[in-house]
């Protein structure tokens, strides 16, 4: 009888690093709708999620706001990070116009003290947007038109 020796195939080698990052950015990509808006939109709920994971964390900490406050301060970063994606974001419809007033009241709400620069620009963005989507109103001869809105 002879002996036949056979060489071991080497196991197959997953880079997880790669894999990862492109099932992520695939992920991320597809499932933001098609929107004139979607980034704005997006940005808008980013910075809700995060002010509210910020306040809910204070609800649960049982030790005084010790594992609260590290919870708060990152949503706030996070939180920080959207409203200046926001601040570049000019509304092209009147659903990323509804997102931006949405976050008024919240953002008002979450800051306690004096509005802060960033909260500021905000708000003056937001007055600039209403201005602007009113005199486009009157350019499609809409500006007279009667919106009935239920409370």
């Amino acid at each position: 009888m002879t002996a036949t020796h056979t060489t071991p195939t080497p196991a197959p080698v997953i880079n997880f690093a790669t894999a990862n990052s492109d099932r992520r950015s695939a992920r991320r990509a597809s499932k933001q709708p098609d929107h004139p808006d979607a980034d704005l939109i997006a940005a808008c709920i980013e910075y809700a999620t995060q002010i509210h994971a910020g306040q809910i964390a204070y609800k649960i900490d049982p030790t005084d706001a010790k594992f609260a406050s590290l919870v708060d301060t990152g949503a706030q970063r996070r939180a920080d990070r959207a409203m200046v994606q926001i601040l570049d974001l000019p509304p092209r419809t009147m659903d990323g116009m509804r997102a931006k007033a949405a976050i008024v009241e919240m953002s008002l709400e979450d800051w306690t003290s004096d509005l802060d620069d960033l909260r500021q620009s905000f708000i003056i963005t937001l007055a600039n947007d209403v201005i602007r989507f009113q005199r486009a109103s009157r350019g499609l001869n809409q500006h007279d038109t009667i919106i009935v809105v239920p409370r």
